[in-house]
C-alpha cells in the first residue's frame, strides 16, 4: 500500500528543511565577528539607532538619558524588574566575553525585558560588540576585548 498523496508530497520538503536547518545553529555557536578597533561614530549609530539599545540602556549608555518615546514608556521602563543594567559599570554586567554577549543581543536574556536582536546583520554585532567594549573601559578597546 502506498503512502497518502500528502505524505508524499510533505516529506521531500521535511528532508530540505532539516537539511537546511544545522547550519543556521551552527553558525550561531560560531565566534562573534572580529571587532572594529575602537569606537567609531557607526558603532554608537547602531546603539542609538537600528540595535534600539538606547530606548532601555539610555543614549550611550547612561541609564540617565533613556528615550523619551512618551511618558507610558518611561513609565513602563521604570517597572522593569530587573532594571536594565548599566553597560558602563563592568561589575554589574553578566556576559563575561563577546561571544557571551553576542548570544545575549541575537537572542535576549531569559528573566528580563531583554528581546532577540536577529535583525542586526553580523557586521552591525560587531559594530556593537565594539561600542559595548568601548562603554566597559570608558572609551579605549582593550586588545584582549578586539580579539574575543
Amino acid at each position: 500500500m502506498s503512502r497518502p498523496l500528502m505524505f508524499r508530497l510533505l516529506a521531500p520538503l521535511t528532508v530540505a528543511a532539516i537539511w537546511a536547518w544545522p547550519p543556521t545553529v551552527f553558525a550561531v555557536q560560531a565566534a562573534p565577528p572580529p571587532a572594529p578597533a575602537g569606537e567609531t561614530e557607526e558603532d554608537k549609530r547602531i546603539f542609538n539607532g537600528i540595535g534600539g539599545c538606547y530606548t532601555c540602556h539610555g543614549y550611550d549608555g547612561d541609564l540617565a538619558r533613556r528615550s523619551q518615546f512618551s511618558a507610558k514608556l518611561a513609565e513602563e521602563l521604570g517597572r522593569l524588574d530587573p532594571q536594565p543594567s548599566d553597560l558602563r559599570n563592568p561589575a554589574g554586567l553578566k556576559s563575561e566575553s563577546d561571544a557571551q554577549r553576542l548570544q545575549t543581543i541575537k537572542f535576549g536574556h531569559p528573566g528580563t525585558a531583554m528581546f532577540p536582536k536577529k535583525f542586526l546583520t553580523d557586521g552591525e554585532m560587531a559594530h556593537l560588540l565594539a561600542y559595548l567594549a568601548a562603554l566597559r573601559t570608558g572609551g579605549a578597546v582593550p586588545e584582549r576585548d578586539r580579539a574575543r
